[in-house]
């Protein structure tokens, strides 16, 4: 069957728009678009899976309307010693716990008239793809990282280094491991931009060792970890320029969790065509030892 034409894809989307049954039609076909592109450009959903919850796992919260999930927290242990009577320190455990409140990500509703529509040389799932889902998985990455910043401010687990010839010496990523390996966790994620990324070109081979280092020279840096710990690249330059975080592994730092996953609203008035996707999640860093940052010059 020959492809059709974008004008052609773009008329046959506006006939569908013109019944009800059409338009629900439409609305599910882009929630099912959406889906699967978002879950390829968030880095948050990279370091963080994402677990679907019900309304049956929420409940209110005492701080505002939404709802929330309630969290448990680990309780600390330690091991002891025992008297002359054989018996151990009694420790009474009381398990602490977080709220993760709900939110709502939207993209901007955008209006297209038909007339401009059928005059585009795209289909306009190429305008959904690169406008509604690449705004959305921002603002989902933008929260992410306050949450993280505000635990590493907490926990004033923040280096800053400046190396003038722009190469990421190893001792950097040692200081910014021991953060965290210093609090007996591990450092089991990198996250970076691609910009920062870029630098690993720099290293030569004595400085990454003579297989890596010769083959970076020739094909890139082509592996999905670095010094043992996965590698998260992101071209979010904005978010994360010049700095490099690490995490721990996600049992040990927090829990993302989504209500709704993310839809697509559609409706049409006269010859006004208006859209936008949204999604309800929530986040939480429940471990504020579990990240450190790494900032560069």
């Amino acid at each position: 069957m020959e492809n059709l034409s974008a004008s052609t894809v773009n008329e046959l989307f506006i006939q569908k728009l013109d019944s009800p049954d059409g338009l629900e039609k439409v609305a599910q076909e882009g929630s099912a678009f959406i889906r699967q592109k978002l879950r390829e450009v968030s880095f948050a959903r990279k370091i963080i899976q994402p677990q679907y919850v019900t309304k049956a796992d929420l409940t209110r919260s005492v701080n505002h309307d939404g709802l929330v999930k309630i969290v448990d927290i680990e309780p600390d242990s330690k091991a002891m010693t025992v008297n002359f009577r054989g018996e151990p320190d009694w420790n009474y455990i009381e398990g602490p716990r977080f709220e993760i409140p709900f939110y709502m990500i939207s993209s901007e509703d955008f209006q297209k008239t038909e007339e401009e529509l059928l005059a585009y040389e795209m289909p306009l799932t190429e305008v959904i793809e690169k406008n509604s889902v690449l705004d959305i998985q921002k603002i989902e990455d933008t929260s992410f990282l306050a949450q993280v910043d505000a635990a590493i401010t907490t926990e004033s687990s923040a280096q800053t280094a400046s190396y003038s010839s722009g190469q990421i010496p190893k001792t950097a990523f040692k200081t910014l491991f021991d953060v965290l390996d210093g609090n007996e966790l591990r450092t089991e994620i990198i996250l970076m931009d691609t910009t920062m990324y870029n630098r690993l070109f720099l290293y030569d081979a004595t400085t990454v060792g003579d297989a890596v280092g010769s083959e970076t020279h020739v094909n890139g840096y082509s592996y999905s970890t670095l010094f043992g710990r996965r590698l998260v690249v992101s071209n979010k330059v904005s978010l994360l320029q010049n700095k490099i975080y690490g995490f721990t592994a996600q049992e040990f730092m927090g829990q993302f969790l989504v209500l709704n996953d993310v839809k697509f609203w559609i409706e049409k008035k006269k010859n006004i065509i208006s859209f936008a996707a949204y999604e309800s999640v929530g986040m939480g860093i429940g471990n504020t030892k579990s990240c450190a940052k790494m900032t560069l010059g």
